[in-house]
């Protein structure tokens, strides 16, 4: 198989010698959880605490060896073991027709089937004068919102939507028409309603960009290039992890270090960025000077940026919308980048194709960008996106995981404990590599795919960063993973 274009590491000799769903159906009522609103509140309380906790968690992590998870068994077939020393060169993959989703194409209004009533379900601040309001609308349509300080216009995703428009008030008057191919649906809209003030700081504050896209506020001096490392911060951080990747080469036949670097929406479409909000920064980043440190200090790095760039305009998205977290065919992106990699020295370990998935569009709700907008504590706000399931008889170590146990949630806490929590499995197939993997709340929607590409893994749990050099040592894989966001380089830096 052909590869993808990421960055080529080597290790140098010069360093030292690194949400209640609106399954309520495409057209129905929405039904209200009433312990929703409750358990959403401690859900964000937790994941305030996400942050702060990782640099503790990790340092504590470091100071003692971690003790085994129950490991899951199967009957072992009998197969020879492989050689696992040594780095190998990225080469880009230059035929992505098996391992993609195709173009995207706009949605069809139907006249005789769809009869789907528009309304708005809340309106809040985003920035500055600007204000967003979810609603829902006829699939395909164009949504239109008019106040005195003018009007905005958002195209529509299976019938739902979130628009940013200009109201400095504290109450909104908008009146709203909704279009296809220039021609109006129904009646016109007047709604009248609080705008609400959330109030949720620069770590978890959202606003609204384009094409019904949030994004955080604390992805900015990224995208502005602001919070760039000092060359002493950058000198530590090859230092330290070049000594590491050092120390990875004595467990048994050699551990290699991986990074895998995921862009933050921001990243991947700033032309969704309103320029009241955020202009892109010119110059070197810190995603930049990161992946350059990790790659100078002998690590692995698959930098998503490119990868994203170009898959960006396919018909299943990276993103979700109303969640901060990357979307079930994102996920998949970046396994196929990771696996593809790894197969050139486990060619067993290449990544499956697309259509070994199955792929599934549908409403779903509890998403945390409506949450930090104060507008959805009960599920009432959904999002027409798709969700990855096994389509091939996998192995039983995999079938027995369970990744959402509530259908109707695409949120990174409906995952199941043991995903959220990590564990060790083996799947006796010694063809395949063992991995270690060091993760944050991304990795869990890639934990299937990359157990089923293993032969023993071991899964921390989300938010550990901590280099436990004795347990990385008494695991003794072939590949120590980290995956990692640009919101979270700082448990990278840092630790």
């Amino acid at each position: 198989m052909n590869k993808t274009k990421r960055l080529t590491v080597l290790f140098l000799a010069l360093i030292c010698c690194l949400p209640l769903a609106v399954a309520c159906g495409k057209k129905g009522g929405i039904s209200v959880d009433k312990n929703a609103a409750i358990e959403q509140m401690q859900v964000s309380n937790a994941k305030t605490q996400e942050s702060k906790d990782a640099e503790a968690e990790s340092k504590k992590q470091a100071m003692i060896e971690g003790k085994k998870n129950p490991t899951v068994e199967t009957d072992p077939p009998e197969t020879e073991p492989i050689e696992t020393k040594g780095a190998v060169e990225l080469v880009p993959i230059e035929d992505w027709s098996e391992y993609s989703a195709p173009p995207k194409t706009p949605d069809v209004y139907n006249p005789d089937t769809d009869n789907r009533v528009l309304k708005i379900h809340g309106a809040s601040v985003s920035d500055g004068d600007f204000c967003v309001a979810y609603g829902e609308c006829a699939v395909g349509a164009t949504v239109t919102v008019k106040t005195e300080w003018g009007s905005s216009y958002v195209v529509s995703e299976g019938g739902v939507f979130a628009i940013r428009f200009e109201n400095p008030d504290g109450t909104a008057i908008l009146d709203v028409t909704q279009t296809y191919e220039g021609k109006q649906i129904g009646d016109a809209l007047h709604w009248e309603g609080e705008v609400v003030v959330p109030n949720y700081g620069q770590d978890w504050g959202v606003w609204i960009g384009g094409e019904n896209q949030s994004f955080y506020y604390k992805n900015i001096p990224d995208f502005e290039h602001t919070n760039l490392m000092s060359d002493s911060v950058v000198a530590d951080v090859t230092a330290r992890y070049a000594d590491r990747v050092e120390k990875l080469k004595t467990i048994d036949d050699g551990c290699e270090m991986i990074f895998l670097m995921i862009p933050a929406a921001m990243t991947v479409y700033p032309e969704l960025v309103p320029e009241e909000v955020a202009t892109p920064g010119e110059g070197p980043s810190r995603f930049d000077q990161l992946a350059e440190a990790l790659t100078t200090a002998g690590a692995t790095v698959i930098d998503l940026r490119e990868t994203f760039s170009e898959r960006k305009n396919d018909s299943l998205p990276l993103y979700c919308n109303n969640d901060s977290h990357w979307a079930d065919y994102g996920a998949y992106i970046a396994y196929v980048e990771l696996f593809d990699y790894i197969s050139d020295r486990y060619p067993e370990a290449a990544p499956r194709k697309f259509n070994e998935f199955k792929w599934e569009w549908d409403y779903y709700t509890r998403g945390d960008m409506p949450w930090y907008y104060d507008l959805d504590q009960g599920g009432k706000i959904y999002e027409y996106c798709c969700v990855r399931s096994l389509n091939f008889d996998a192995h039983p170590a995999v079938r027995a995981l369970t990744r959402y146990p509530k259908k109707w949630s695409l949120a990174w806490s409906e995952h199941s404990s043991e995903i959220q929590n990590g564990n060790n499995y083996n799947t006796h197939r010694d063809e395949l590599p063992d991995v270690m993997v060091l993760r944050n709340s991304y990795g869990v929607y890639m934990y299937d795919m990359i157990v089923e590409r293993s032969d023993k893994s071991f899964m921390q749990p989300t938010f550990t960063y901590a280099f436990n050099y004795a347990q990385i040592k008494k695991n003794a894989p072939d590949y120590l993973i980290y995956i990692l966001t640009e919101w979270d380089f700082h448990n990278i830096i840092n630790n």
